[in-house]
């Protein structure tokens, strides 16, 4: 098995050879396919592509960024692989990891990626392998069990909630479809983001992203007024991704985030989609029922005496430290190091 790398949007026949691996792959995702070279929210640095080849059909795809000396294939909550089913994972996966090398050159010290599966064969090429823990895990939900199933696994606070907003509907949830309803949302992700200390994205990009075919946005309005919205980015066939939600705080009490969640689930059974990924695993996330997934990292240290390996190491160790000291110390060491 062999690999093309390619550093921009691939031709129409590449492309279409490329989208028939998701017919045949159990986590395609939004950022795997082809339109990840024109996706705005994808990150910042140079876009690339490995594909593994099997003759002239395409087997596996990992996408990712260089930035600076590093290359970054996804997130632990984000992995950017897909492997079709059936084939020789070990040999695509070491198909990949030569794409990266060549890719890499001489300058790339740190080589990252991640994967919703293990992947074996990597440790001859000096990849190290670690499962993902704690905050890198994922809620991901089965959606062949149907959106009434899926329902009945939510937590008992999450079904709580629902059916007493169900009842008062005091909120209308559509699909956003217009540029009005777009500048309006925009505002709400301008206060939300501002109110965080974090940098709005730009609208040109809230723009791009409705016009794309593999994103979705949900809105919910109360009285004729959008107070909240759901973004959503996916692989059709394949995985929805809950990709981040923006809210007026004022409305919180009418639990519009709960009821965006919903809806984007209930729409997801109807269109075909086989998982949804709520992005992350903290509480309001895993209320919605589903099933934490680990996923795996696989990095190569290629600088002088590991030393990316070593700062790491020592990062754990000071953390496992800090969280096994009683609150109260923890507390004070927090408040010291927030004044210097």
């Amino acid at each position: 098995m062999n690999h093309i790398v390619l550093t921009s949007a691939p031709d129409n026949d590449l492309a279409s050879r490329w989208s028939d691996l998701f017919a045949g792959a159990p986590f395609a995702t939004h950022f795997v396919t082809p339109d990840f070279f024109n996706d705005p929210f994808a990150g910042k640095g140079e876009k690339f592509a490995v594909l593994a080849m099997d003759g002239d059909r395409i087997d596996a795809v990992l996408t990712g960024l260089r930035v600076g000396s590093k290359i970054v294939s996804g997130l632990a909550v984000r992995p950017q692989t897909a492997f079709r089913n059936g084939i020789d994972r070990t040999a695509a996966a070491v198909a990949l990891a030569d794409g990266l090398s060549a890719f890499g050159g001489d300058w790339a010290d740190l080589i990252t990626f991640f994967s919703w599966d293990p992947v074996d064969g990597l440790e001859r090429s000096g990849y190290r392998h670690d499962i993902g823990t704690g905050a890198d895990q994922v809620v991901m939900l089965d959606l062949a069990k149907g959106a009434d199933q899926l329902f009945k696994e939510f937590s008992e606070r999450r079904r709580t909630d629902l059916r007493k907003v169900m009842k008062q509907a005091k909120l209308d949830v559509k699909i956003l479809d217009s540029e009005t309803e777009l500048a309006e949302l925009y505002k709400i992700h301008k206060t939300w983001n501002e109110g965080k200390g974090n940098t709005p994205d730009r609208f040109e990009d809230f723009r791009t992203a409705l016009r794309s075919e593999n994103r979705a946005i949900f809105i919910a309005r109360s009285d004729g007024k959008i107070v909240a919205g759901t973004y959503l980015r996916f692989c059709k066939g394949g995985v929805v991704e809950y990709a981040a939600n923006n809210s007026l705080g004022e409305y919180q009490k009418l639990r519009p985030n709960e009821l965006l969640g919903w809806r984007a689930i209930e729409w997801a059974c109807s269109q075909g989609f086989t998982k949804f990924s709520m992005g992350a695993s903290h509480p309001f996330l895993a209320r919605y029922g589903g099933e934490i997934v680990a996923t795996q990292r696989y990095q190569l240290d290629r600088s002088f005496l590991k030393m990316h390996a070593k700062r790491e190491l020592v990062t754990r160790i000071a953390t496992k430290t800090y969280l096994s000291l009683p609150e109260g110390l923890r507390k004070r060491i927090k408040s010291v190091t927030a004044k210097v």
